[in-house]
């Protein structure tokens, strides 16, 4: 167990705490940002504190810029920092609002696409389990597809595209799970239902070939010849590539139940 030595007494560790406290709130270095006046001041007070990931700081001196003076020319690029320190900050929700009301005010800007791909990494992040509500899921999807639509040169479109290819996964997986739990529990028409919505929805997520090798499977189970057939022709046909394709080849399919 700790113990105090030589007599130390709690004021002498509160005298230290203020000591820190003071040392942290001049960490930064400057007067306070109340006495700063200008743009320039501003700005620069305010990059200062976000490259040493000072967040709230940061959010302080860009939102002073961007409210008291609009037409500054390095405006835009402050409203950038100032969502991605929100971003910094994990109020993602926030970051997101900020980094839509950028690209939308200078959808010519230099900062636009860099705001479209932070408003949809904004909400992969508010994603949650695949067992939750997907509505941040979506959104995300809406704004990588807007980013790619909107600026389909940027460099940030390779990473909107895997965004977009693992987020459409996620909502095929939420469907996908629900189909097996029918088929472990032999409820075929069930998941005959969600294999099929898994292809009509999300054709292009990873699990569309699993889901076409569970209707053959699941065909082939209850003696649905042609139906079983079909999917298989079409599992080789579309994904000639998978590894559920070439497991498709091995299965004999049955004359009857």
């Amino acid at each position: 167990m700790f113990r105090f030595r030589g007599g130390m007494r709690f004021r002498h560790w509160g005298a230290i705490a203020l000591t820190l406290a003071a040392a942290a709130g001049c960490a930064s270095g400057g007067p306070p940002l109340a006495r700063l006046s200008g743009p320039d001041a501003l700005f620069e007070r305010g990059i200062q504190e976000y490259q040493a990931k000072h967040w709230t700081d940061a959010i302080a001196a860009f939102e002073r810029l961007a409210l008291e003076y609009p037409t500054y020319t390095r405006v835009q690029e402050a409203r950038f920092r100032l969502a991605d320190s929100y971003f910094g900050k994990k109020e993602y929700l926030t970051a997101a609002t900020e980094f839509v009301r950028l690209a939308t005010d200078y959808p010519s800007g230099a900062w636009a696409d860099d705001a479209r791909f932070k408003t949809c990494e904004s909400y992969y992040r508010l994603s949650p389990k695949v067992q939750l509500d997907q509505q941040y899921t979506r959104a995300a999807i809406e704004h990588c597809e807007s980013l790619l639509a909107y600026y389909p040169n940027s460099e940030f479109a390779p990473r909107a595209r895997a965004l977009v290819q693992d987020l459409t996964d996620k909502l095929a997986e939420k469907i996908f799970v629900g189909a097996e739990f029918y088929y472990r529990n032999r409820a075929f028409d069930s998941a005959i239902l969600y294999y099929e919505e898994v292809l009509s929805q999300y054709p292009r997520s990873t699990l569309a070939p699993r889901a076409l090798l569970r209707l053959v499977q699941v065909y082939d189970r209850i003696g649905y010849e042609e139906e079983a057939e079909a999917a298989k022709e079409r599992l080789l046909r579309e994904y000639p590539e998978s590894a559920e394709a070439k497991q498709a080849q091995g299965i004999s399919l049955a004359s009857s139940p």
